[in-house]
């Protein structure tokens, strides 16, 4: 059987997380997530946790947690647009996967939250932006712009795509 990273978190947002958007949900008599409220209840169980602040066009809301030394994202959305990230992952040889795109560990469940490695923000040079463009392209991968690309121990790596 293989081992789960992190399942710790995973089983945190199976059995409290998830549940707790419809609970949000109903109580404040709402068809869409608090995510303020949402935030507040990460922030319990993990203190140091920092939103990311999204612009216009992004679909998931970021949660940086950390894990011992380790920096995660818990990453929240729609299922559909968590479901698409997360095969889209899944669906590149595994030969390149974590060589250029940043580490997936799992999905939630009720497949609204995933928890992804993050690593630092640092200014990406054209040449590698390029080359990270040209390695989307043979993939079918869309969206490889420089603000989803970031900087990890090994070299710099796509935080965010899509197939087309």
């Amino acid at each position: 059987m293989k081992r789960i990273r992190y399942s710790k978190i995973l089983n945190l947002t199976n059995e409290f997380l998830e549940p707790s958007i419809g609970l949000i949900k109903r109580f404040k008599g709402r068809k869409t997530t608090s995510h303020k409220d949402l935030e507040q209840i990460i922030k319990i169980f993990f203190p140091k946790t920092k939103h990311i602040s999204s612009g216009k066009g992004y679909y998931k809301y970021v949660y940086i947690i950390h894990s011992q030394k380790t920096p995660l994202v818990l990453k929240e959305g729609k299922r559909k647009d968590i479901r698409k990230d997360y095969n889209t992952y899944l669906s590149l040889p595994e030969e390149i996967r974590n060589r250029y795109f940043a580490k997936i560990y799992w999905r939630s469940d009720g497949g609204r939250f995933m928890l992804q490695k993050y690593g630092k923000r640092k200014e990406v040079p054209d040449y590698i932006h390029e080359k990270l463009k040209c390695i989307g392209k043979n993939y079918n991968l869309k969206d490889v712009r420089k603000e989803n690309i970031m900087y990890f121990k090994n070299g710099y790596k796509i935080i965010d795509a899509e197939r087309m």
